[in-house]
């Protein structure tokens, strides 16, 4: 064989050596790292910025959705590298549907990541937001959250509720800064 070949199987081998089963109890950790082309920050193509002033004082809240899909988890990680921010929290009526408006404008996506996170805890579900703010406000779809197992939290684009999605599965998403 030709060494470029041998060098190609080889690498070939190494990868698929290297992934963790899907049942792994190491999946959860894989999910944390940023493959290399996902580790770029995003292009102004890719968002759209906004701010939302804060009527209880000067302060602005300023967020941008992100239109490349990415994981949960990859998703925190360009929040945090990108725009010094985390996944968006929601406090609201009032601020869930202006994120949902905005996040219908920038995506044909139906859905886009938020900052919670939920895991059973007996027969309850333990709800959690990323930033570590107080959970006072939720706008759940009729049967969610799903109670089997940890999940990331999504917000629709049509109809503002909120779903339990898998955190692999790769969204848009919207940072808060």
């Amino acid at each position: 064989m030709q060494p470029c070949l041998l060098l190609v199987l080889a690498l070939l081998g190494t990868a698929s050596a290297s992934h963790p089963a899907p049942d792994s109890p190491e999946v959860d950790e894989a999910a944390l790292e940023v493959p290399e082309e996902d580790a770029r920050c995003p292009l102004q193509s890719e968002t759209r910025a906004f701010s939302v002033a804060n009527p209880l004082g000067a302060s602005t809240f300023r967020y941008v959705i992100i239109t490349r899909c990415q994981n949960f988890h990859n998703a925190q990680h360009i929040c945090a590298r990108c725009y010094r921010g985390r996944l968006a929290s929601i406090h609201s009526y009032s601020r869930n549907s202006l994120l949902q408006r905005q996040a219908r404008l920038s995506t044909n996506r139906g859905q886009v990541w938020i900052g919670a996170i939920t895991q059973p805890v007996g027969r309850n579900v333990r709800c959690w937001w990323t930033d570590q703010s107080r959970w006072n406000y939720s706008y759940w779809l009729q049967g969610y959250p799903l109670r089997s197992h940890l999940y990331c939290t999504s917000l629709c684009t049509n109809n503002g509720r909120w779903r339990s999605v898998g955190c692999q599965v790769r969204l848009p998403f919207i940072c808060e800064y």
